[in-house]
């Protein structure tokens, strides 16, 4: 086949592909076909990160290392087989084994990200299993540089964090059994401007683009994306922060001032004495002083989003409703996210008759409240009420030992109803 022929055979593929989509969809509403099981973050969404290979996005379950070069074009990326497949298999109406967590979420009520995927992009792209979509790049981006980052959170690891990834590597006979040797591959995927440019190049088509870490307000590179946005004069890109919310320094929110539409999902896990224990050493009137400014930015923004994400793990089981009172008290609505791993840091770690009254009481109280601060709150109520798997609480009370040796802590100072619980198995440990 000659060159022009084998174009003209895959254009017309790629329209092929194109109506055969369009006629799904027109079946669905016509209630003749079954797209029940369709996500459109292959065909809208990129996710990259500096420390690991290809996923699909943030929430699939499969870590891909960085194989060879190829992968490092992002253009390429984009078009390799690996996208390809996955594009194919939602058209098909199939569930990938490494999507669980978005249908495990959507069976128990919750609102999962393939949901939201859905309903900003399925209807606003043309699907295509080669091109993604008509402007053959990427519309919804999520960025992470690296690791750099200004806390050691508990259920974190070295992958997310170079404070943690430093504090194995210093102590290693302690914290090897919990989070390996520390060692993680690094790519210069966002150094190259070439992989830059090809994220932004349909940037103004989409809804977001997302900036992750580590502590991305902190990041070189991320200040670098900010620059070349301005530069480009993509003003009304609508940029989307997840922040640990520690850095408030002027010329970052000077930077951010630019924009028309800033966003901010506060990594937020409790308040006070939890908080400070889960996310050391952040000190919890930090980041009461930092979100209330990013919320301001935000509140200036008809569109933007201001929202905490609360890890919901064992450490703040009981924290939970301080926390929504204390985010309630400034206007920001909060969304937990049921931890699963590590999973000795999880919820399953504590009693199920110890947890589930507590949850009860939980449901009794913020249920009736019918308002913007309780519609995300109550279906992760009723998914961890309705978990009744248990597991053995001295994996808790050892890692939290390893933990609190390292960083001269004691969990009794900082969270004492979650020592009481651990306390034998805490004390009887000779680490």
């Amino acid at each position: 086949m000659k060159n022009a022929q084998v174009r003209g055979y895959i254009d017309k593929e790629k329209i092929k592909a194109r109506e055969a989509f369009k006629e799904l969809l027109k079946e669905h509403q016509n209630g003749k076909a079954d797209t029940s099981n369709f996500c459109a973050a292959p065909f809208a969404h990129m996710y990259v990160h500096s420390n690991e290979g290809q996923r699909v996005c943030c929430m699939s379950t499969e870590y891909n290392v960085v194989e060879d070069d190829t992968e490092l074009d992002l253009k390429k990326r984009w078009s390799n087989d690996y996208y390809k497949e996955f594009r194919k298999k939602f058209l098909r109406n199939e569930q990938p084994d490494v999507c669980v967590k978005c249908y495990n979420l959507e069976s128990a009520g919750g609102r999962s990200d393939r949901i939201n995927f859905n309903t900003m992009y399925s209807t606003k792209i043309e699907p295509n299993i080669e091109t993604g979509n008509q402007w053959n790049a990427p519309i919804d981006i999520d960025v992470r540089p690296g690791n750099l980052c200004n806390l050691k959170c508990r259920m974190c690891g070295p992958i997310s964090s170079s404070q943690i990834e430093k504090e194995v590597q210093d102590n290693q006979e302690l914290l090897r059994p919990i989070l390996g040797h520390g060692k993680i591959i690094r790519s210069d995927v966002l150094a190259n401007e070439h992989n830059i440019e090809f994220l932004l190049e349909a940037a103004d088509k989409g809804n977001r683009i997302k900036f992750l870490g580590g502590e991305p307000t902190i990041m070189p590179e991320v200040d670098k994306f900010l620059d070349i946005l301005i530069d480009k004069k993509y003003l009304n890109v609508p940029l989307h922060f997840t922040t640990n919310c520690t850095n408030n320094n002027r010329r970052f929110v000077d930077k951010l001032a630019k924009f028309n539409n800033v966003s901010f999902n506060y990594s937020i896990d409790g308040t006070e004495s939890v908080v400070e224990y889960i996310r050391t050493p952040v000190k919890f009137k930090t980041i009461d002083k930092t979100i209330r400014l990013y919320h301001e930015i935000a509140q200036k923004h008809p569109h933007a989003v201001s929202e905490i994400s609360f890890t919901w793990q064992a450490y703040n089981l009981f924290n939970l409703l301080d926390t929504i009172k204390w985010a309630q008290s400034i206007g920001i609505t909060m969304r937990p996210e049921i931890l699963r791993t590590p999973e000795w840091s999880s919820i399953r770690n504590i009693p199920v008759d110890i947890r589930t009254p507590y949850i009860y009481s939980l449901i009794k109280e913020i249920e009736p409240w019918e308002n913007r601060y309780s519609y995300r709150v109550i279906p992760a109520l009723y998914q961890m009420l309705n978990d009744k798997e248990q597991y053995n609480p001295i994996h808790l009370a050892r890692a939290t030992k390893r933990f609190d040796k390292v960083r001269n802590q004691h969990i009794k100072d900082y969270i004492p109803e979650i020592y009481e619980i651990i306390k034998k198995d805490y004390d009887d440990l000779q680490i």
